[in-house]
């Protein structure tokens, strides 16, 4: 038979999930890191008049922004590790 506490974590913590808010977020970032990228690729091309060699600069770098900004966002909840304010502890109910 299975173990069903395999997968689980041993310290007996359970990790958040991520809510709606910090999904939303990551696809912000992604979305606007590499529109970014793009568009300021873009314009340096046009005004070099290489194209399209900064457009795929630009887009190499709002990706690797766009990977850098979703990690930030996803650590707190796959490590210890936390940027965000610490959740208060549940406090318990007197008998």
């Amino acid at each position: 038979m299975a173990d069903p506490s395999a997968g689980k974590p041993q310290s007996g913590k359970q990790r958040p999930a991520p809510g709606l808010v910090d999904l939303l977020q990551i696809g912000a970032v992604c979305g606007i890191s590499i529109g970014i990228g793009l568009f300021v690729g873009y314009l340096v091309d046009h005004a070099a008049g290489t194209p399209p060699l900064f457009t795929f600069i630009g887009l190499a770098v709002g990706i690797v922004g766009a990977a850098t900004g979703s990690y930030r966002v996803i650590r707190p909840f796959v490590s210890g590790a936390s940027d965000r304010a610490p959740m208060p502890p549940e406090q318990k109910q007197k008998d």
